[in-house]
Formats: structure tokens, C-alpha cells, sequence
């Protein structure tokens, strides 16, 4: 069993997740942790070219967000005028194109649709039809890209191509359902293996490029949400976690849900790419930005 770690213990690397409640972004560097409150849930981010700045999916679209300042710029909201929907998990493709999952509160109703969005700020809708869109990400070829429906227990492949940015025939990956709990957060290594975190199952499981469990890695949370690779050779898997419906005694017996934990892996990430924005759009949006809470635009 591989040792799985409070990542406050780790100092090695800048760290960044999220609290959608109470709505920040946290950022965690040489034993300091910096909360940058972006005033609406925020479900997603990415890195960009600029170190200081990220991309985000907010309640209210995708903003940059600088992390010195707290200052936001609104690029789009492809959700607006469906107010019971929202962003969910994101990830940045080889190309730096930034593609996000949607969902419907409810989490029941098929509505979830999944975007593409460009660096000059335009938008794709990909594909549709999904009731809890959840983790992206791709193969070390480029040739597969992977996303999870949390709600009907599934691990999505398509085969992607960087160049235009586009998905075709998509496939069930992995059925899930056999396993506890329901995956969520799910990050590829550089072996091509896809690593699933699962909410409600304590476990974090790797599955091959065909879709077979390779392995499962019992955590000491019962709510792993997501996961990310980092750390010197990106060789550790941070995993974070959440302690939402849980009871107090549950709690007493789980005392690390919430925390940010960490395992060592035999076998790296791939390294992040950073969403690339348009020069022009940035210089733009720069001049003219949204520090408003909560409007939008």
C-alpha cells in the first residue's frame, strides 16, 4: 500500500485548489497558503503564460484571476442564460486550449454540456448531454482525450485532435459502477494510465489506456474529489478532499476530510500546459477588468 501523506508536510512545491465554499482560491508556497476570495463558487482553474494569473470557471463564466491582486477579467459565460447550471472541473488540452464541464444543480438532469474555450475568448460547446461533468484530461500522444460523468459512473474516451481542437466518437472508457463510491477528479500519467479520484469511495483508482484497474489506493478520506501531479519529477499525486454531509462522528473517525494529501508514485505526471491566451485579448482585458463581485461583465 502506497503511503498517503497530510500534504502540509510537503514544502517542495506551490500548490493551488479550491474551496467552492466559501468560494476561493488557495495557493500554498514555502509554508505559506494564500486565499484569494473570488466572491462566487469557483470550480475550476488552469495556469496560464502570465505566472501571476490563472484561468477560472466561476459561477459567472471564465474570468483571469490575478493572484497578487484578486482582480478579475471576464472572457465568457456560456451559462447565463440557464441560471441552475453551472461550471464544474477544467483542464488545459496540449494545444492550451481551456475545456470545461457543466452541470445542472440537481445533478440528475442530462443538460451538462462540455466547452472548449479558445485564447481570443471565443467558446465550442463539444458535446452535451451529461448530468455531472467532471474530470478531463488527455493522453501523453495527444491522441485520447478522457472525461468523467460523475452521475452515471463513467470514464469517457474520445479521440482528439490538437490541431483544430475537436472530439469525435466517444466511448465508455470504464464503467465504474462496481467500484465504491463515484469518480470524480481524474488526471493521466506519463505512462498513458488514468488515475480516478472517488468521491464517497476513499479510494483513488489507476486504470490502464484500455480501461482495465490496474490499481486501487485506499486514502484516509471518504471524499477524494480530485488530484493533481506535482512535486520534484512530478512524482507526487496530491489528492484534494472534501468533508461536506459528513457526520460528526464520521469526522471523528476521518479526521483528515478537507485536508490536501499526498502520495508518492513510481511512475510521474504529465507536466501542466498553460492555457494561452491571446495577446491582444489579454492586453485588452488588462486595461478594462472586472473587480465587481459577482456581476459578471
Amino acid at each position: 500500500m502506497k503511503e498517503v501523506r497530510n500534504a502540509q508536510t510537503c514544502r517542495h512545491s506551490p500548490r493551488l485548489w479550491l474551496e467552492i465554499y466559501p468560494q476561493a482560491i488557495l495557493a500554498a508556497d514555502a509554508g505559506e497558503t494564500v486565499a484569494v476570495d473570488v466572491a462566487t463558487e469557483v470550480s475550476c482553474v488552469g495556469l496560464t503564460d502570465d505566472p501571476r494569473v490563472l484561468i477560472a470557471g466561476l459561477r459567472t463564466g471564465w474570468h483571469l484571476v490575478d493572484m497578487r491582486t484578486g482582480v478579475r477579467t471576464f472572457l465568457a459565460d456560456p451559462e447565463a442564460e440557464r441560471p441552475t447550471c453551472r461550471f464544474n472541473d477544467g483542464a488545459v488540452d496540449p494545444a492550451g486550449r481551456f475545456w470545461t464541464g457543466s452541470l445542472e444543480e440537481s445533478q440528475t438532469q442530462p443538460v451538462g454540456r462540455l466547452y472548449r474555450l479558445d485564447g481570443d475568448g471565443r467558446y465550442t460547446t463539444a458535446d452535451q448531454g451529461f448530468c455531472c461533468s467532471n474530470g478531463i484530461d488527455w493522453s501523453p500522444d495527444g491522441r485520447w482525450m478522457y472525461f468523467v460523468d460523475s452521475y452515471y459512473q463513467v470514464i469517457y474516451r474520445y479521440a482528439f485532435d490538437a490541431e483544430p481542437g475537436t472530439i469525435a466518437d466517444r466511448q465508455v472508457l470504464a464503467d465504474t459502477s462496481s467500484l465504491p463510491g463515484v469518480p470524480d477528479g481524474l488526471r493521466v500519467d506519463a505512462a498513458g494510465d488514468i488515475w480516478c479520484a472517488f468521491w464517497g469511495g476513499a479510494h483513488l483508482t489507476r486504470f490502464t489506456p484500455g480501461g482495465a484497474v490496474a490499481e486501487v489506493v485506499p486514502v484516509p478520506v471518504p471524499q477524494p474529489s480530485s488530484i493533481a501531479f506535482g512535486g520534484p519529477g512530478l512524482s507526487t499525486l496530491y489528492v484534494t478532499s472534501a468533508s461536506i454531509d459528513l457526520t460528526e462522528d464520521e469526522l471523528a473517525e476521518r479526521p483528515l476530510s478537507g485536508a490536501v494529501l499526498s502520495l508518492t508514485v513510481g511512475t510521474p505526471g504529465q507536466a501542466a500546459v498553460p492555457f494561452h491566451l491571446a495577446q491582444q485579448h489579454l492586453a485588452l482585458s488588462r486595461v478594462n477588468p472586472c473587480i465587481c463581485p459577482g456581476t459578471g461583465h
